[in-house]
């Protein structure tokens, strides 16, 4: 009997974080759906991925945005798993702080309404590093033993809705 590959749709698979859970993915003999906001970025993924291993037929690509409703459904289609790694990231600090937000939480629940209508198994969600800057003092080192307050009142919980 042949053992069917469990596929996760990676979103951010161009990203930092992304990259590096795309590797993982393929190492641990699992098939990845990459989402990117253009396709024309594909090529850079792959090569990057390469250098760890060869994905042979066990990657694909989809086009997804946070903050469009389009391909999301037919991106799910097929997936045991979703990890969604997908954050905006900006360089400066915004005069309105929806710029960053809003698409953080509107991506998310487009993906986590997309992966309930598919029937996911589960859905694995990240956070920006930038949850542990928030207005924290600039002197504080920023690692991976660092976490966010999550009594913080000015954090924004999308559960709570």
């Amino acid at each position: 009997m042949l053992k069917v590959k469990k596929k996760v749709l990676l979103t951010g698979i161009s990203g930092y974080i992304g990259n590096h859970c795309a590797v993982e993915l393929l190492k641990n003999g699992y098939s990845v759906r990459g989402s990117l906001r253009s396709l024309s970025k594909s090529e850079n993924v792959i090569n990057a991925i390469k250098k760890e291993i060869d994905p042979k037929d066990n990657l694909e690509f989809c086009e997804l945005d946070l903050l469009s409703d389009n391909g999301w459904d037919s991106a799910m289609q097929g997936c045991d798993y979703v990890l969604h790694v997908a954050s905006p990231f900006i360089m400066f600090e915004p005069k309105d702080e929806n710029e960053y937000v809003r698409p953080a939480v509107d991506g998310t629940m487009r993906a986590l309404n997309s992966a309930k209508k598919a029937g996911v198994k589960r859905v694995v969600i990240t956070s920006s590093m930038v949850s542990m800057l928030g207005d924290a003092d600039k002197s504080i080192k920023v690692d991976s033993n660092s976490w966010t307050n999550v009594k913080c009142k000015k954090c924004i919980c999308i559960c709570k809705k």
